[in-house]
């Protein structure tokens, strides 16, 4: 069993963010052309499955960083990082494209927003709490 109580802040939202991505990344792969359709005309199956392969990459990369007593200064970095991405990216889909998207589409933009948001929240917190540990 995985004993979180001894973990920090950081290693158990790595563990989180991780087996989240790997979970919607398998759905949007295994569920690619229903999942297009309910979002737009305009997608297509192949970039639900390239979205959920990303996800998956996304996943194992938090998943192998919360080994061994957590996620290193560079990981927690390149988190982050992806994570504001993440954000702007779907700001920017939502501000182009949002004619195109049906009203289900824009509700899973929005929830991934609010998602991504809270792990970047989570994550900022526990990286500042292990730099002013070490300070």
């Amino acid at each position: 069993m995985l004993n979180l109580s001894n973990r920090s802040l950081l290693n158990k939202t790595f563990l989180a963010d991780g087996a989240f991505s790997l979970l919607v990344g398998a759905i949007l792969i295994l569920g690619a052309a229903p999942i297009a359709a309910f979002i737009s005309p305009d997608a297509t199956s192949l970039m639900m499955k390239l979205l959920g392969v990303g996800l998956m990459a996304w996943g194992i990369f938090h998943l192998s960083g919360a080994r061994n007593g957590g996620p290193v200064s560079a990981a927690a970095r390149i988190s982050i990082a992806g994570d504001i991405l993440w954000q702007v990216a779907s700001l920017a889909l939502l501000a182009t494209a949002y004619g195109s998207l049906t009203a289900i589409g824009v509700g899973f933009v929005i929830v991934g927003l609010v998602g991504v948001g809270d792990f970047l929240f989570f994550k900022v917190k526990g990286f500042s709490r292990e730099r002013a540990a070490l300070a």
